[in-house]
């Protein structure tokens, strides 16, 4: 019986833990194949090589008011995009080798979705913001 116990309760507490972790920031969520990915620990810049796919985490800002979004992209094939979404997973921005430079308002202790989508892309990124 104890060890029923213990296989129902622990998963629990590992599925409660993670949930804690992503909704904080802390857990990335991605579902990507490269031949080489290596990406810093806040998600704000990658080097990459034959790279699809994406990668998801929750941010958080410290205050409320206008922030500039600059998306450093270098590419020597296929396509990066950055997508911010807002609470009710809206795209509030989404910036590209187009368009790399944004300035939107956002509120303090809010979450907002951070999204990079592959396809098929070799180079590095660097996201900064202000």
């Amino acid at each position: 019986m104890d060890k029923m116990i213990a296989f129902i309760v622990l998963p629990l507490i590992m599925a409660t833990v993670f949930y804690l972790l992503y909704i904080n920031g802390y857990l990335v969520t991605n579902a990507k194949r490269a031949l080489v990915y290596i990406g810093s620990m806040g998600g704000k810049k990658a080097t990459f090589t034959s790279c699809t796919g994406y990668t998801k985490r929750i941010i958080k800002f410290k205050e409320n008011g206008e922030v500039n979004f600059h998306f450093d992209l270098e590419l020597t094939k296929g396509d990066v995009t950055m997508e911010l979404l807002d609470e009710s997973k809206q795209c509030i921005l989404q910036l590209d080798h187009t368009k790399q430079h944004a300035r939107i308002h956002i509120e303090s202790k809010k979450r907002y979705y951070l999204i990079f989508r592959f396809k098929s892309a070799s180079g590095r990124y660097l996201l900064t913001w202000e």
